[in-house]
């Protein structure tokens, strides 16, 4: 039986999860690998049919097509975790997008990484791949630009949209995994990680498990990538106030987010300077306006079947 699972959220995006699955064979073409691919879209399940339609001409890869009823991100990964964790030879998860798609040596480099630093999880970088021709800012602004850091242990990490899991982080925290409080805001990777951590578990860091990720047209905008900045505000901080429960752990995130903000107002006239990243300075500012909407009890929906 397969000991590693690729697993795919899918939601309204076909084309997309059809070009990443036709370029899994020739990247992951292990006897060990499995793919599971999770429509989130009971409705028109576009994803499904493209699953089922690569099974009709001979996918190369096992797959395994799951359909998820309920809405929102984390009901589609605790469908991921439960449907994997059933099976008692499955060892880890490798998570990705269905907007993304792997780099040649993507799922060794993970394995590796794993091995050597006797890692719970291991993440990798995710470069972005612009359709069409973006403004200049926009490959150089941070929501863009991929996150490098060392290969081997590392304290923390942050997404999982380019993520290997081991059986044994998921049995170090309790079910549901992923918190369904974060279901439409998003978030939720950032609390499973943040619970990994608190348990104990082990981080790794592979830069040579790369993924590429498509950023369309309205995505390179400046409205998005402001919109983008004050999403992680909210989100961060809701995973924070979720860890610093009570009146005294708000009024801790208080006065740490209105220190940040009144830095980040002060560095607002780096902007006028030559060369200034002046996309990631207003973000940045804005993602401070985020963490205190947040903590005034503002909710954000974004995700989730319709």
């Amino acid at each position: 039986m397969p000991a590693i699972w690729i697993a795919i959220p899918t939601f309204r995006r076909p084309d997309r999860l059809a070009h990443l699955l036709k370029t899994l064979p020739g990247v992951a073409g292990r006897h060990d690998v499995m793919v599971l691919v999770a429509d989130n879209d009971p409705h028109g399940q576009d994803g499904a049919a493209v699953a089922q339609q690569l099974q009709a001409d001979g996918y190369a890869l096992p797959l395994t097509l799951l359909t998820v009823g309920q809405p929102g991100l984390c009901a589609v990964r605790n469908a991921i975790a439960d449907a994997a964790l059933s099976d008692p030879a499955m060892r880890f998860v490798a998570m990705i997008d269905d907007d993304e798609w792997p780099q040649p040596g993507w799922l060794d480099a993970l394995l590796i990484c794993q091995a050597q630093v006797g890692a719970d999880v291991v993440a990798g970088p995710v470069d972005s791949c612009f359709v069409g021709h973006p403004p200049r800012w926009a490959r150089e602004t941070l929501v863009f630009r991929p996150e490098e850091r060392p290969w081997g242990a590392t304290p923390m990490l942050w997404a999982s949209n380019n993520l290997l899991v081991s059986r044994r982080a998921f049995a170090m925290i309790d079910a549901p995994f992923f918190d369904p409080r974060f279901n439409r805001s998003g978030g939720e990777d950032l609390d499973f990680l943040a619970r990994l951590r608190n348990a104990g578990a082990r981080f790794g860091w592979s830069p040579d498990a790369r993924v590429s990720e498509w950023v369309p047209v309205e995505r390179a905008r400046l409205s998005w990538v402001l919109r983008r900045m004050w999403r992680i505000g909210c989100t961060e901080t809701m995973a924070r106030r979720k860890a610093l429960p009570g009146r005294a752990g708000t009024a801790k995130l208080l006065a740490r987010s209105l220190a940040i903000l009144a830095l980040r107002t002060a560095g607002l006239t780096a902007m006028l300077l030559p060369g200034a990243r002046r996309v990631d300075i207003a973000g940045q500012w804005i993602k401070s306006w985020g963490r205190l909407y947040a903590l005034a009890g503002g909710a954000q929906n974004h995700y989730g079947a319709l």
